[in-house]
This record gives structure tokens, sequence and C-alpha cells, in this order.
């Protein structure tokens, strides 16, 4: 872990040792070695568990600059800073641009960055996250205070809760942006800059998927568009890579992983890059089940002899061998800590410290069917019934079916829409429905309607830039981003731009689910992989997890935290949790809500000390 904070007097006397102090609390309950800069207003506190990486200030006359910065367009901010070839860290690079043009160029700052600048002369000072948030940003005010930080519980003085946030999270809709799950801490939103003057913050969008123009910059062509599919993410995996031996990836056996790990080998072989992937990674949740990918993991590791280790059956929710992780931020995959300690000691023991994935991919590349709606909305009927009439042919399912969900009910009013559809997911009784009512939620949410939305004539649009969207709010600092430099080329915001913009037969066909990215990875992936329709789910992982450790999980029932904040009734989730049973299929096994409330409630136990399933703590060393 490498973390920042830095607080900013907008008075004038400075920042007092009770003050920093307080602050101190993250570093001193994690045993990390930490420090302070300071000077007259501003003081900046930096913690570490791992000495590597480029420091996380850097100064230049009147500025200074904290923060995390990794740079995809390196070369573009020399030519603004006027500072080519330099030996500058990207930080440093990042607050030259900034001393010479101001906030000109922050829109145009590609890679992942989460950053604070002030200027002590002009008392004023800018915040920025990257596009898609991959390290975040966190603020708070105290008073003539303000600091900001890249762990939310670094701000978190009072330890106290935001209610808001919880619900929203427990009743599995979009965590809001405003707010973080801890009481008066807010998130600085991706593709976000915050702007301190004046004695007074505003934060502002600086760019937005949803402003990009479908109609303009896409393919001309399927051989353009996989020709420039295969570059862009070759160039993303390149910018990605860290130093001789440092870079594992992750290795599900899925098309994304599988195609990251590919792309890197291939540049390697064709001695575009210095050397591939010092490993690869693969997790296999229960032997024997559909969560076993190694038939397809095992192609590719061997297409490319690439090192790879594989992680069979660890425990869940409980480790003798490792203490349980103190997050900051809630997450429904917190029952797997015992995995990712696992797969970070490998990396680690191995001498990594990169590790890249594949996530986003779905995300970008799957397509769905609402152009159909939209194609009725232009007029072009014929051509709209005669696909679908190919489509429900090639799908052996019904025209009458497939025409209704994607060609008459998007177009038809939202009051309409809600009448006829019966999609709702789950209802979570446990939930107090006073308290949701408070914040204006739903426990009865529809799954399909928020894809209905958008302009007549816009759906297919509003559907891909709504699902992409969402994703940052997806992402959270968990352990292994905790441990290691977790890096996303699925990210890389030419590639996002590039897939956002493709038209719907690019995007998907009949039985070619993400096909542009298949066809790019045409002569690179394995033919079994490339070609393969659909994925091991984790539904059979969750529901033996929550079979074996039932008797562990019930203890935490007896006095919920989220019962204290409003949120559950104790009753109805012990019924609940009581009433589910492993005996039954796990593919329709109903065990998805409960987990969720037992992950976000074992979150808040693991943080105030009284998380009942134990854990070994292995010794610590305090810093003085």
């Amino acid at each position: 872990m490498r973390f920042f904070t830095c607080l900013i007097d907008l008075t004038g006397p400075g920042i007092s040792s009770g003050v920093r102090r307080a602050y101190e609390s993250l570093p001193r309950a994690r045993h990390l070695p930490f420090q302070w800069w300071s000077n007259d207003q501003l003081a900046v506190l930096t913690g570490w568990d791992d000495p590597r990486g480029d420091p996380l200030i850097a100064r230049d006359a009147n500025r200074i600059a904290v923060g995390t910065v990794r740079l995809d367009n390196r070369a573009e901010l020399e030519r603004w800073a006027e500072h080519e070839h330099s030996a500058s860290t990207d930080l440093e690079l990042v607050l030259r641009v900034i001393a010479r043009h101001g906030m000109r160029y922050i829109s145009q700052i590609l890679g992942d960055f989460a950053f604070v600048i002030w200027d002590c002369a002009a008392r004023k000072g800018i915040a920025a996250c990257d596009a898609f948030a991959v390290r975040k940003l966190y603020y708070t005010e105290r008073g003539s205070l303000v600091a900001f930080a890249s762990r939310a519980e670094a701000l978190a003085l009072e330890e106290q809760y935001e209610v808001q946030y919880l619900a929203e999270l427990l009743t599995l809709q979009t965590a809001p942006i405003d707010v973080s799950v801890y009481a008066g801490v807010r998130p600085v939103p991706a593709a976000s800059v915050a702007v301190l003057e004046r004695g007074k913050l505003c934060v502002r969008q600086y760019w937005s998927v949803a402003d990009l123009d479908s109609e303009q910059g896409g393919a001309t062509s399927e051989h353009e568009a996989i020709e420039t599919c295969r570059h862009l993410l070759a160039e993303s995996v390149r910018l990605r890579l860290g130093g001789d031996g440092e870079t594992w990836a992750e290795l599900s056996g899925g098309l994304d992983s599988s195609s990251v790990v590919s792309v890197t080998q291939w540049l390697a072989e064709r001695g575009e890059i210095a050397q591939g992937l010092a490993g690869t990674l693969t997790f296999v949740g229960v032997q024997g089940t559909g969560t076993d990918e190694r038939e397809y993991s095992d192609a590719v590791a061997s297409r490319w002899r690439v090192r790879n280790e594989t992680i069979v059956s660890p425990p869940t929710w409980h480790d003798d061998l490792y203490a349980p992780p103190h997050l900051d931020q809630p997450s429904f995959d917190l029952q797997c800590y015992p995995r990712d300690r696992r797969m970070c000691a490998v990396v680690q023991a191995a001498g990594g410290r990169v590790l890249l994935t594949g996530w986003g991919g779905d995300e970008l590349f799957t397509s769905n069917m609402l152009f159909f709606a939209d194609w009725v909305a232009q007029g072009r009927i014929w051509s709209a019934m005669s696909e679908m009439i190919r489509r429900a042919a090639i799908g052996r399912v019904s025209f009458w079916e497939l025409a209704y969900k994607n060609a008459l009910l998007p177009l038809l009013p939202y009051g309409v829409q809600r009448l006829l559809v019966r999609d709702e997911g789950p209802v979570q009784e446990w939930l107090n429905r006073a308290t949701l009512r408070r914040y204006g939620l739903n426990p009865r949410r529809s799954l399909l309607l928020p894809d209905f939305g958008g302009r007549v004539g816009q759906k297919y649009r509003h559907a891909v830039m709504t699902r992409f969207a969402g994703l940052s709010r997806l992402a959270n600092q968990g352990l292994v981003a905790d441990t290691l430099d977790v890096r996303h080329p699925m990210l890389y915001r030419p590639l996002v731009i590039f897939a956002l913009q493709l038209p719907p037969d690019l995007r998907g066909r009949p039985y070619a689910h993400r096909w542009v990215l298949r066809e790019a990875m045409r002569g690179i992936l394995p033919e079994g992989v490339r070609t393969r329709i659909g994925k091991g789910g984790t539904g059979e992982i969750l529901a033996s997890a929550l079979a074996t450790h039932r008797a562990q999980l019930a203890t935490l029932l007896r006095n919920p935290m989220l019962a204290e904040l409003g949120l559950v009734h104790v009753k109805k989730l012990r019924a609940a949790f009581d009433a589910t049973s492993y005996k039954t299929n796990p593919r329709e096994y109903a065990h998805g809500e409960v987990l969720a409330t037992l992950a976000v409630e074992a979150w808040l136990q693991m943080r105030s000390g009284r998380w009942p399933c134990g854990g070994h703590v292995r010794g610590t060393q305090a810093v003085a």
C-alpha cells in the first residue's frame, strides 16, 4: 500500500501538531512507515509498505504536487511542458504542465492518476482523478481545513458511516457518486477535477463517455475496425508494463484476460517489447465444478510458454494463514480475501509488482439489440423486421418475443413500461423500508427498464454508454489493489472511445459475442479460447462458501452493525439466512442477496474488530 493525505489550511495559521496526530491514525494502525512534509499552508502525509515506485511529492517553485500518476501520453505532456526527453517523474511532469498552462490540458491527460497541486503564492489548488477512477481520490472539509487523500478511510477520523451509501449498496443499485461510505468524506468522481480557490471548493467533470458522438470517429469498415482494435489493445498493454520481471497478469481463461496475456506475449515474440510477462495467475474456485476454466487458461499458457500459477479451491470467509483485511471500501468479493492473499503472495515472492487484468472488456465490447428500436423510430421498419427474423431463426427463439423486448417495449412511455415489465430483482425483505424511503430507494427494482432510457432513436447508444459509465463506480480499492499496482489495459481511453463508437454489428453478432475483439485476436489467441461461447459463473462458488461456513457466518447475525445503522431487520435477515439451502440446484440457489448483505456486514465488523471468524494475525513491528 502507498497512500497520501494532503491537508490545506485556507486561513494561513498552519496545521497544528494535534491535527497531524489525528491524521496519523491510519499508518500507525497499519504499522506503516510514514513521513510529513509541510509549510505554513500545507501538510502532506505519505505512507507506504512498498518502497518501490516514484515519489509521491513533487515541488516546483511555489507549487507542491502530491499524488500517484502513471501516464499513457507522456510524450505529449513533455511537449506541453517544453521539457522533452526529461528524467522527470510522471507527477513532476504533470506539475510542470499545470504550472505552465493551468487547467488547459487536464482533460487530455491519459493514464491512471489522482493528484493534488497547491499554489502557495496564489493560495489556490486543483485536484484531479483519472477518467475511470482507477486511482481514487477523496476529500473532506472541516472548517478552514480542506483535506484530500487517496484512501477515504484516511479522512474518516470518527469512523462514522454514510447510511445512504450503504443503503444503495445493499439494494444492489449503483452507489452514489457524491458520497462515500464514510460520513463527511466525498469522492472526486471519475474524470473530474476539484478546484480550490478563494476559500471555496468546486468539483466539475472534464470528460464523459456520454459526450461521445456515436456518428463520428468510428471505423469505416470491418477490416479497419479489426486492425484498430488490435493496435489499440497492443498499445495499451505496452504502456502498462512494469520493469524487468515486475509484470504479472490474471488469466481466468475468459476472452478478456486471455487477450491481455496473449497480446503481451505476442508483442514480446515480435520483439516490440523487451520481454513478456513474468507469470500469470489462474484461480479455480471449486475443483470439479463449472468454475474450473483451466482447459482455456492452460491453452493460453501453453501457447505462449508463460509461467502459470494456479490457485485451486482456496478457503473463503476464514483463513488460518492470514489475518482478515481492513479494506478501505466494502466489497461483495470480501469472502474471497484468502484467494487474494495467496495471489499477492505468489506475485511478491517472485519479485512482481504490477498486475494486468482483463477488467472492463465486457462493458467495452458487449452489444445489445436495442438498435432495433432505433431502426423502427427512424422508419427502417422492414430492415428491422428482416434482421429480427434472421436472428430469431439463428438463435431458435421466438421472433415475437425478440421484437417485443427490443423493438416495441423500449419505445413505449415509461409508465406503460413499468406496468408491462415483470423482471424485478429479488426483494430483500430484511431491508428496513423506512430507511430506504428516506433516501428515495425502491427495493423492487426493474432489471430491464434502466436500459430503455435515452431519447427515441438513441436507445442502443444510451444502453451502451450507461453500462460503461457505471464501471468506475464498481471499482474499489480491494486487497489486491492495496498490495500490487493493478493496471487495466481495457481502460485505455483511446480504446474506450473506439469501442463505444462501434456500430452494433461490429460489437456483436449471433453466436459472435464481442465480435470485433474476437476478430482482432485471430492468430494471437488459441482458437479454442477465441471462439468459445459463454464462461463459467461464480454461483457455485458463492453457494458453496455459504454452505461451508454457515456456522461461522451465523455469528455475524448475532449483533449486526447494519441493524444498529437502521438498515436491516435482524429477525428477517436471520430468517432469510436460515431459509437458504445448498441442497437445491446451486445454479438456481437464491444466495446472492443474502451473501451481499453478509459481505457488507463482515466489512463493518472487520473494521470494528468484531469479526467473529478469526484468522491468524502475523506478528508485525510497530513503526516509531
